[in-house]
């Protein structure tokens, strides 16, 4: 090949590897999240949809029950601790399936949440059939529902009750407590009066009683797709068709993710997730750095703001029912009765963690560690969740109320009983492990193949030059030699 060409050859080559890999690197990580946001924006035909409308990867459910161990000596009149014992855990296969998906205009969906357990006795410390002994939850209701109504109209039902109930306690099976419902003539005669106070819309009582394959029990959701900003994917903006719950102010804003879906988020100090369960959303602030499945992310972790109502953090008093209960509880439980069709129902953290020691000093055989704290980590490049370990504990609280003794039988007249907590947990699975470590790998690796893509073409560049130049020294020596020799002719 001639010297000229092979020169524009290999400085054309370089040019143009100069250019691409320049632009590359330069613009790279532009292309990647433009490619990112693409692949995870929600529409029916994204990659992210197939893992949001029915989850791929296995979640579990890990009820722990509390089992009274001291009931004889209470119904005695001895001044005794209540005193707990934990059983389990009893362990579910979750499931979640989306359904009645509606695509809005605005860049949201509507859609109900459809939720399937299916018990694991291999993975249970114990049978569906162990009896669990507690405080009746019916009587508890009825009691806290008429707090504040004459006694003239207490003693009465004070009076009903006891036709039908020797004590406050009630003995029931872990499946019953759980999933089939506890029997009671109580809400047989609810369910006949529908104008009676007591508003429970089920004909047995069960933590998740009707809730196992239900598709409206969780309510509708109307969620950001991300179409119109990003930065919202996931972000739930209605619930039961409202922006509010029952909460007063901030506390009753609808807001914070599903817990599926992540806009990708650098550096951010907390994150919000809603939950329907307590009809309120959690503020979870970073903890630390993490290492799931061989992936970098970030923990966040609650801590004992997450149910405070004014008694730590002036921002959350609104959590302080203060028209109903002037009297509301320290920091650490969030009262959820009116969630809750009006049972005097309280969620804390297990054990009582990270909370006011009024309630641990009322209630003995609790064990509180640090691993039981909710947590949540996520890969911050990608917004995918690592792990999940959402942990929260289930409580009665038991008041002393006059005119109920049915009610009245605990020796402290204000104690919060735990019931039961529970674990979901959800962890990823080293497939999608290795997609997200290949989606890593291309966001920070790439970057360096374009580098040495544009050292190739200086060095291409390089040789072109030094090609021509080359051929423009020999074209000029040449004439020079000639006109010398030309200019001073040999002697004859």
């Amino acid at each position: 090949m001639r010297p000229e060409r092979k020169s524009a050859c290999l400085m054309t080559c370089g040019s143009i590897l100069v250019v691409i890999g320049a632009i590359m690197a330069i613009f790279w990580p532009t292309i990647f999240f433009a490619q990112l946001r693409s692949m995870m924006t929600l529409t029916p035909d994204s990659t992210s949809y197939g893992i949001w409308s029915d989850i791929p990867i296995p979640m579990y459910l890990e009820c722990h029950m509390f089992n009274i161990t001291n009931i004889d000596d209470i119904l005695a009149g001895k001044n005794v601790t209540l005193e707990v014992e934990e059983f389990g855990p009893y362990v579910y296969r979750e499931s979640h399936k989306k359904t009645n998906i509606t695509w809005n205009d605005n860049g949201t969906v509507t859609y109900y949440n459809e939720r399937f357990w299916h018990f694991q006795p291999d993975m249970s410390n114990g049978s569906l059939t162990d009896v669990i002994y507690s405080i009746n939850p019916i009587v508890a209701t009825v009691a806290y529902v008429l707090r504040h109504q004459p006694t003239v109209i207490r003693l009465p039902v004070d009076v009903f009750m006891r036709m039908y109930h020797e004590h406050m306690f009630i003995s029931a099976t872990v499946s019953e407590w759980l999933f089939d419902g506890i029997d009671d003539p109580i809400l047989d005669l609810a369910q006949r009066f529908p104008d009676l106070p007591i508003n429970i819309p089920f004909d047995k009582f069960g933590w998740f009683y009707a809730r196992n394959g239900s598709i409206d029990y969780d309510g509708v959701f109307l969620m950001n797709t991300g179409q119109n900003d990003f930065s919202q994917l996931g972000n739930l903006e209605k619930w039961r068709n409202s922006n509010k719950t029952m909460y007063r102010d901030e506390c009753g804003d609808v807001k914070g993710s599903s817990g599926e879906l992540w806009a990708p988020e650098i550096g951010q100090p907390e994150v919000t997730i809603f939950a329907p369960d307590i009809c309120s959303y959690m503020v979870l602030p970073e903890s630390g750095p993490v290492v799931v499945e061989g992936i970098e992310g970030v923990n966040y972790a609650a801590n004992d703001s997450l149910f405070d109502n004014g008694y730590k953090y002036p921002n959350k008093a609104c959590y302080c029912d203060e028209v109903r209960d002037a009297n509301c509880l320290p920091s650490g439980a969030l009262n959820v009765s009116s969630c809750r069709f009006g049972a005097p129902a309280f969620v804390t953290q297990p054990h009582f963690l990270n909370m006011d020691p009024y309630y641990a000093s009322k209630v003995k055989g609790l064990a509180p560690k640090q691993e039981m704290n909710f947590e949540l980590a996520l890969e911050m490049y990608t917004g995918m969740p690592l792990r999940v370990a959402a942990q929260l504990q289930i409580n009665l609280l038991i008041r002393h109320i006059r005119g109920f003794t049915l009610n009245n039988q605990l020796p402290d007249a204000d104690t919060l009983v735990p019931m039961f907590w529970f674990r979901q947990e959800v962890r990823v699975t080293q497939d999608y492990a290795a997609l997200a470590r290949f989606a890593l790998a291309l966001r920070s690796g790439l970057p360096y193949g374009f580098y040495a893509l544009t050292v190739i073409g200086v060095l291409l560049l390089v040789g072109g030059i030094y090609v021509l130049m080359r051929k423009l020294l020999k074209s000029n020596d040449s004439p020079i030699l000639e006109s010398t020799q030309e200019d001073n002719p040999s002697p004859m």
